[in-house]
């Protein structure tokens, strides 16, 4: 066993968001964080160098072949949680005294609160931004693309639109609420739709470098490909931290929030904080918070209350910097009400590192990751054999794109809500014939930004080494050893096996969703690999509820004053219950996209709101 263990002053809606799209000017001088706050804990979420919590006793994983023993789903271990708390935090009062002054306070510092924070100063908020983390970009830095479908600048010069050319918003809206059953808010659908764009070129003037056929340009053109790489948010993170700077907003790091305060009269106006982890800090936010600091991956408890088919279906998380829902619990506090139940957004491929005693945050681009995600051999427990989705570009990008969702869900529905993928001592001949697209890729020392990748795993082989040696990647010299390793009955697992390379000699696939041929290589000769999957999680979209001004609604149907929060804190990008998130891959726009999107929308509208059209500066919303 393994030790790792969003008035606008009488403007229109449309109005307000164009024009104050285009008062961002400039570019800011790259600027770094002081070196003392970039120090992370080892050891601790955040800290890549490190994938290991406390050593725990887990159940052998052969016992019950994933299942609880209610024949369900294997229970998640809650001590490889980081967080495993789903009460309310409540409120504090009103201090004697403040620590700290400002007019907006931005909780978080990852894509979303960078955007909220630069956007609220930028329109002449004074701005506190808080972070847990010892440094800027939080989860958005573990992305590789953003996603939007239409409106920015770059799209138009491609004449790109989706779901057709001329991109509108309207047609986009009502294209995703089809795909979401109309289980969902038609405003915030469309607010989305009609704001990505808007965003987008609203990054580019504060200093994000776009570049066709990587961002912003998620779903390609026909017979093209994506070019996708590695951690390209990174660059846009640091862009929009600079800007942040140049324009006044102070960052706290190392400076996790504990609990919203209310005054007397029922209005959100501060933070407390634990300042360098130690001290307990007041903020006063004269204006608005603006909660921005993610959703609840990583945490069990809230998982199991809010997104069960996520607790039962996903193995995994990739969300490795927080995650633990402390904003969305800081909400609920304050009576808000929830939006979006039982909704995530999942990849395919979560490997269940968990079930031998591992951590369930794990970084995404760690090599068994991608590994798992090729077209192996896959079946459940009964030994029936499951679908595999092509994510190879071929006549339409979006049917790419969808790939990586739909096998996610197939990966998530089995009973016992895990698969198994099987291979052997052949699988490294495979691979380059997969050629496998987006985050399928294999991680390789000359990949475009590859500094961006812990140094352990810039090469595939180390994450699957650690796997193997973890037994989470299973190595067996005989298929009955593996057979009886990963927990299945005698026999399922080498009659399924025999048929499948009867197939593989045939040289074609009679099953109803076929492999190609050149993707049939028969399982004969050892070591004999195995491994437990399911979903991937990497979002979740059951939330804090908002309106289309981006203010946290409580559950009596009112905005709570001063209270503003942004995806994926809140909630409702994709209504009710779906399952991984899409129309393309977490809620019409990818999910760093939709972070950033609502954090722009979140310092737009709190300043508005609050503030006022001319509030500072004299200049125009």
């Amino acid at each position: 066993m393994s030790e790792n263990t969003r008035a606008t002053g009488g403007m229109s809606r449309r109005d307000f968001l164009t024009r104050a799209a285009v008062m961002a000017a400039g570019t800011a001088a790259a600027s770094m964080v002081p070196a003392a706050a970039q120090a992370v804990e080892p050891g601790i979420i955040g800290d890549w160098a490190a994938d290991g919590s406390r050593a725990v006793t887990v159940p052998a994983s052969e016992e019950g072949n994933a299942s609880g023993s209610d024949g369900t789903y294997r229970e998640h271990n809650s001590a490889a949680f980081p967080a495993d708390d789903a009460t309310p935090i409540p409120p504090r009062a009103v201090p004697a005294k403040w620590d700290y002054e400002c007019e907006i306070c931005v909780v978080g510092a990852g894509g979303g609160g960078l955007n909220a924070a630069a956007r609220a100063a930028e329109l002449g908020a004074k701005t506190i931004c808080v972070e847990a983390l010892g440094l800027h970009g939080g989860n958005a830095q573990e992305a590789g693309m953003c996603a939007i479908l239409g409106g920015s600048k770059l799209q138009e010069s491609k004449r790109f639109a989706f779901p057709s050319y001329p991109f509108d918003a309207r047609k986009l809206a009502d294209w995703a609420i089809d795909e979401y059953h109309y289980a969902c808010d038609p405003r915030l659908i469309h607010l989305i739709a009609e704001a990505g764009g808007v965003c987008i070129d609203w990054m580019a003037d504060c200093g994000v470098q776009w570049r066709l056929g990587e961002v912003p340009v998620y779903v390609a053109p026909k017979n093209s490909t994506l070019d996708h790489h590695v951690l390209k948010m990174k660059d846009a993170t640091d862009a929009m931290f600079s800007f942040g700077q140049k324009h006044g907003v102070e960052y706290h790091f190392q400076c996790p929030a504990e609990a919203l305060v209310r005054d007397d009269d029922g209005r959100v106006v501060g933070v407390v904080c634990r300042e360098d982890f130690k001290r307990e800090v007041y903020i006063h936010a004269t204006t608005a918070v603006i909660l921005t600091a993610g959703g609840f991956c990583n945490n069990k408890a809230l998982l199991k209350q809010y997104i069960p088919t996520a607790a039962m279906g996903c193995a995994s998380s990739y969300l490795t910097a927080g995650e633990t829902g402390e904003c969305f619990r800081m909400g609920l506090g304050v009576g808000a009400d929830v939006s979006g139940f039982n909704s995530s957004a999942s990849f395919d491929g979560g490997v269940d590192w968990e079930a031998e005693g591992g951590q369930w945050a794990r970084f995404l681009y760690d090599g068994m990751t991608q590994l798992s995600r090729q077209p192996w051999f896959t079946i459940d427990r009964c030994g029936n054999r499951l679908r595999y989705m092509d994510s190879r570009v071929g006549e339409d990008g979006a049917n790419a794109i969808y790939a990586l969702g739909d096998l996610a869900t197939i990966q998530m529905t089995p009973p016992g809500h895990r698969s198994y993928i099987i291979f052997d001592s052949h699988y490294e001949e495979h691979l380059a014939g997969y050629a496998q697209e987006h985050c399928r890729k294999l991680i390789t020392p000359d990949l475009e930004q590859i500094d961006k990748v812990p140094e352990h795993y810039r090469d595939w082989h180390h994450g699957v080494q650690d796997a193997i040696d973890a037994d989470v990647l299973k190595k067996r010299d005989t298929l009955e050893e593996l057979e009886r390793d990963l927990g299945f009955e005698p026999g399922v697992l080498v009659e399924a096996v025999r048929k499948w390379n009867e197939t593989c000699e045939r040289g074609e696939d009679d099953f109803m969703y076929p492999m190609p041929p050149e993707w049939l290589h028969t399982i004969s000769d050892p070591p004999f690999y195995g491994c437990r999957i399911g979903g991937n999680l990497y979002g979740t979209k059951a939330g804090l509820l908002i309106n289309d001004q981006m203010q946290v609604v409580s559950t009596k149907g009112t905005p709570i004053p001063g209270l503003y929060a942004g995806w994926h804190t809140a909630g409702g990008a994709c209504g009710e219950n779906s399952y991984i998130g899409d129309p393309i891959l977490g809620s019409l726009l990818g999910d760093v996209s939709l972070a950033f999107c609502g954090g722009y929308l979140c310092g737009t509208f709190a300043t508005g709101n609050e503030l006022g059209a001319q509030a500072h500066g004299g200049k125009e919303m």
